[in-house]
């Protein structure tokens, strides 16, 4: 089984399983509005900015993050199996 890490170590090209959010009630609803809801799946698309900023595939949509915001949210890599 994977730990738990947060969004902000995933690098482009890999996958995730949302686990749940860490922050303030208002930055969690933000957050949870935009599609970050635990059990969804994801994959890190881009990295921007030295790591400043991370884009990901949420449900067909691409959302980008500040690592501030990716920071705070925790998840699962999702492990291929060959």
């Amino acid at each position: 089984m994977s730990s738990v890490i947060t969004l902000d170590q995933l690098k482009p090209g890999e996958e995730a399983i949302l686990t749940g959010i860490s922050d303030t009630v208002s930055t969690a609803r933000r957050l949870k509005e935009l599609g970050f809801l635990p059990g969804t799946p994801l994959t890190c698309v881009l990295i921007k900015k030295r790591g400043e900023t991370s884009a990901f595939d949420l449900r067909g949509t691409m959302i980008a993050l500040r690592r501030e915001d990716s920071s705070r949210l925790f998840a699962r890599r999702n492990e291929r199996r060959s």
